[in-house]
């Protein structure tokens, strides 16, 4: 585990902030212990930390090497420290992450093109893909690829560090106004606090890197010294990576072995262990209605008027009986979840532009071109939201494509999602899945949701599953009011 430290202040930078971090409120205090702390390692590679290698010898057929000497002095000093933080991170089993500059692929054909046109190729297989000798990563630390300068917008390494429960980035590498300051915008805007240690990063010259050093300071980033920096971490008591195994972790969630299991039982059912049990808080949990507008909804509009023109209505008229009972039930949920003081997010198809010309590529193939402010766009009036309730505009199917909406539940403190909404082509079985695999607790309520057909509605039933509880929305309601009621008891105690 670990005790939870304030860092001292950015001595570092002492001399070049910015002066709005004056003006602006703050910073809540520094989250560091050993289970939520990981250190990164930015791009100390041959590619452009070796002399010999990458940019280095490219530097030296071009004639202009003199010019990098200042660079590679840097790199020189900063490789001991960076040893200094690794040995020390690896003594306290804290997490150590390797970033590099590499293509997937051994002819880097999946280069980007902000790579390509520079001249950046760095193939999987090649000399310059390796980390420094110095600096290889031992046992399993994680090494994450990026054909890019930004680390998050291209890989996967912002779900990675969720699911380790990583909160704090101590950054260290190359370069400093490059690919860490770029890494480091990132993670702030995600909600990561940052460590930039000072002493252990380089750039093209001394005073580049002071510059990008007075740019990040503020905020959720500090600029510290390596020693500062070994003082903090060197205080916690010694972290235990065998209990952060998943290993260790999914033994609870394994199933008994069964000795006569049903003859039409779902094999899959066999294996996995009955869902568990959401945790919901008024504090960490948020409503999610998808779709429940005129677009969908209304028979005489949208998709109802597609129909119409078609000569194909009557065979929509069961689904617009799923969607009046959907929308009694979404509005059910809507009363209790204000009650309780819930956030309340809208998702519905609308482009932001006036013609949709903004929907995605299968939005605009089906022939809807809803924008924000037509009448396809409008929420029905049984769950119109309130003033203070958010209402997100989404291109495609599924309401965290294209929407924000993983960051906004991130930023709202959001575990947890009760669901309800309308499916005409998978949005509510695509938001689901979305959820689910971005780390969020679901509580579908199938009664507040209406499918296309009759079956999938009836499957909405039998998804409950691993983070995914099914009930029906009487019952979700009923569990949102003592939510709120626990909630007023806590105050009042």
């Amino acid at each position: 585990m670990g005790t939870t430290l304030t860092s001292s202040p950015d001595t570092a930078t002492a001399t070049m902030r910015n002066p709005f971090n004056h003006v602006l409120a703050e910073p809540p205090p520094l989250r560091v212990t050993t289970d939520n702390t990981a250190l990164l390692v930015v791009d100390m590679q041959y590619f452009d930390a070796h002399p010999d290698w990458g940019e280095g010898r490219t530097a030296k057929e071009l004639g202009v090497a003199g010019c990098f000497d200042p660079y590679f002095a840097q790199i020189d000093e900063v490789i001991p420290r960076i040893q200094g933080l690794l040995a020390l991170w690896r003594d306290k089993q804290m997490e150590v992450i390797h970033l590099r500059v590499a293509e997937l692929t051994k002819d880097s054909r999946d280069v980007g093109w902000k790579q390509l046109v520079r001249g950046l190729i760095v193939p999987s297989d090649s000399r310059e893909a390796d980390p420094l000798d110095e600096l290889a990563p031992i046992d399993d630390e994680l090494v994450v690829s990026k054909s890019s300068s930004g680390v998050f917008p291209v890989t996967n390494l912002d779900r990675l560090l969720r699911n380790m429960g990583i909160t704090t980035l101590v950054m260290t590498g190359t370069s400093t106004g490059g690919c860490v300051e770029s890494a480091v915008r990132d993670a702030v805007d995600l909600g990561y606090d940052v460590i930039v240690v000072a002493d252990a990063c380089a750039d093209a010259t001394p005073e580049s890197h002071r510059r990008a050093l007075g740019r990040m300071a503020g905020g959720l980033t500090r600029v510290m010294t390596g020693q500062e920096v070994a003082a903090l971490v060197g205080a916690l008591p010694a972290g235990e990576r065998a209990a952060r195994s998943g290993l260790e972790r999914v033994k609870p969630y394994l199933p008994e072995p069964s000795t006569e299991p049903p003859p039409d039982a779902n094999p899959y059912d066999l294996i996995f262990g009955p869902a568990v049990r959401l945790p919901l808080r008024t504090d960490n949990t948020a409503l999610l209605l998808v779709d429940a507008q005129r677009l969908t909804c209304d028979p005489e509009v949208g998709l109802g008027r597609m129909a119409r023109e078609r000569g194909r209505f009557d065979e929509l008229a069961p689904f617009y009986a799923r969607v009046d009972q959907a929308l009694a039930g979404m509005g059910e949920l809507l009363a209790a979840s204000r009650a309780a003081g819930l956030p309340v997010i809208h998702v519905r198809t609308a482009g932001r532009l006036p013609d949709g010309r903004d929907l995605s590529r299968k939005t605009r193939a089906q022939g809807i071109a809803a924008g924000r402010d037509s009448v396809e766009a409008q929420l029905m009036p049984a769950v119109a939201p309130t003033s203070d309730e958010i209402v997100l505009d989404k291109p495609g199917s599924g309401a965290f494509t294209g929407t924000g909406l993983d960051e906004l539940l991130r930023n709202l403190g959001v575990e947890h999602v009760i669901l309800g909404g309308v499916s005409y082509d998978g949005a509510v079985e695509s938001s689901i899945r979305s959820a689910t695999d971005r780390g969020f607790g679901l509580l579908l309520a199938p009664d507040a949701c209406a499918t296309f057909d009759e079956a999938q509605q009836a499957g909405l039933w039998e998804m409950e599953s691993g983070v995914i509880q099914v009930k029906p929305a009487a019952e979700v309601v009923a569990q949102v009011r003592e939510m709120a009621h626990a909630c007023e008891g806590g105050r009042m105690g």
